[in-house]
């Protein structure tokens, strides 16, 4: 590379220039204060344009510094890093189990391997060391760490397609980049939010290419650290990881996918809807301005949105006979007014509940009874169907030998959901038996021994309302329950999500 200036001579370490940024902005020491570091980062990255960074780095950059043989080699140097973090990136993705096990890692462990990435990726051997963090607006935590943990795999995915492409350069695409210098990129199309080329400095354009080269850098050393962090808690089975490994390895794949999948779509807070047309903020888009019953927010202190006068105007027929009176809203999906708002609008069993009639806004888990069904129903399942509409606080009927009902009633809120969603599928549905042998297990362990019952007599119920064939997936669902030194599939379903997602006290308030 061409000799530095007598002003660049000063430098932190070989190779590097001195932390502008970071003096400027203050930002902590990370060995003092890895938290406070990380947060003064994430402000002043929200705080700064992509045309103020480059500013501030350009001063201790021009022409000088870099020949046109120094920049192939630099271009070089990225691909010969890119190469092997792609390789990685894309083992870890393919094998089927990395993204299952950092989704349903809890917020703490993730966010300790963001930051574990973010120390390493500012350590590494980049020309600007730690002030590459101003370059990658998306690597923050609060991004990363988006819809449960989605955004790390999102972008994981995203680095993986572009570093292993045949671009050469591979640059990761960022509008909010590119607007430094004005430049549409050469290598992948010009962004739309991008302003017109205009006339730039060979200085201007020589910062912009070199940062850019560095940004990628950051970046491919920011996933091999915090991967290599994930992966050596996995193969030491560290204390954080230890719950999800246990479910990994004692539940069936599909649930564990279907535990982690329902955690990326959990609201972290409720949406705002217009009460009348149903529209969010993010429905109408840029300008959206809701205003709220100003009559309700006095004397209530409750919200009831809308997102237009001309909304409120429109609702004002139904909205005026609890107006200042009552908090009555429609209960609008992912509002405060729907019990189930962390739930994704897509979240069958949270659908499931929505649907059923309430009473006063509200329902109870005894609702969850037996819907119309699609389809026809054998004999037994539909005498089946009429006593649990009949006793709404019954679980399930068995009958002994001799026809005697025997109520089964579950006391645990999270089983008892679990258990009367199955049901409830089973029961609607009569082609689709998928959740039979998980109800049949449970109840063979519980009521097996109950007075007047036993297996054969359980199993023998369970194929005339479902079919012959009934009996065998039961049992075959209890060998490989029992292979695997686990409880039932309902309670193992119970444990795993209690793990993930908390208790299931949140019922009571239904």
């Amino acid at each position: 590379m061409g000799s530095a200036t007598k002003d660049h001579a000063t430098v932190e370490k070989p190779g590097g220039f001195p932390s502008l940024l970071s003096k400027k902005f203050n930002i902590t020491d990370i060995k003092q204060d890895v938290l406070k570091w990380d947060q003064e980062w994430e402000v002043a990255i929200a705080s700064s344009t992509a045309a103020d960074v480059l500013k501030e780095m350009s001063r201790r950059l021009d022409d000088s510094l870099f020949t046109p043989s120094d920049m192939e080699l630099l271009y070089k140097g990225l691909r010969n890093f890119q190469n092997p973090i792609a390789d990685i990136l894309r083992k870890l993705l393919n094998n089927g189990h990395f993204d299952t096990v950092w989704l349903l890692l809890d917020a703490a462990e993730q966010k300790r391997h963001v930051l574990e990435g973010l120390k390493g990726a500012s350590e590494a051997a980049t020309i600007w060391g730690q002030d590459c963090r101003a370059l990658c607006p998306e690597v923050t935590v609060s991004n990363l760490l988006s819809q449960g943990g989605k955004g790390f795999i999102d972008l994981l995915t995203r680095v993986s397609e572009i570093f292993g492409s045949s671009i050469e350069p591979a640059f990761l695409p960022n509008s909010w980049w590119e607007q430094a210098s004005n430049l549409p990129n050469p290598w992948w199309g010009q962004a739309s939010d991008v302003s017109p080329r205009k006339q730039i400095s060979q200085s201007t354009k020589l910062v912009f290419e070199v940062a850019t080269i560095n940004r990628n850098k950051f970046i491919g050393h920011f996933f091999l650290s915090s991967t290599m962090s994930i992966v050596h808690d996995i193969t030491n089975r560290s204390e954080g990881m230890k719950e999800v490994l246990h479910i990994m390895e004692n539940t069936q794949g599909y649930v564990a996918r279907s535990l982690a999948q329902v955690k990326t779509t959990f609201r972290e807070k409720p949406l705002i809807r217009c009460e009348n047309c149903t529209k969010t903020p993010e429905d109408i888009g840029q300008g959206a301005r809701f205003m709220v019953c100003s009559v309700c927010k006095t004397k209530l202190k409750f919200g009831v949105h809308y997102c237009s006068q001309s909304c409120q105007q429109e609702h004002w027929s139904v909205h005026k006979k609890a107006c200042g009176k009552k908090k009555v809203t429609q209960g609008l999906s992912g509002t405060k007014g729907d019990s189930l708002w962390a739930f994704s609008d897509s979240d069958p069993v949270a659908n499931l509940m929505r649907n059923l009639p309430k009473k006063d806004g509200r329902f109870t888990l005894r609702d969850i009874g037996v819907n119309p069904c699609k389809g026809k129903r054998s004999p037994a399942a539909e005498r089946q169907a009429e006593m649990l509409e009949a006793d709404k606080d019954a679980d399930y009927f068995l009958f002994t030998a001799s026809g005697k009902p025997v109520r089964f009633v579950i006391d645990d809120l999270g089983a008892k959901m679990i258990f009367r969603t199955n049901r409830g599928v089973v029961m609607t549905q009569p082609t689709d038996t998928t959740g039979v042998n998980a109800l049949g297990e449970y109840m063979l362990k519980l009521m097996s021994n109950y007075p007047g019952l036993s297996r054969d007599i359980i199993l023998k119920q369970l194929c005339a309302e479902f079919g012959e064939d009934i009996a065998e997936k039961v049992v075959q669902l209890e060998r490989v329950s029992q292979k695997r030194g686990t409880d039932t599939f309902i309670e193992t379903w119970l444990k795993d999500w209690s793990k993930i997602f908390g208790s299931f006290s949140w019922l009571k308030l239904l």
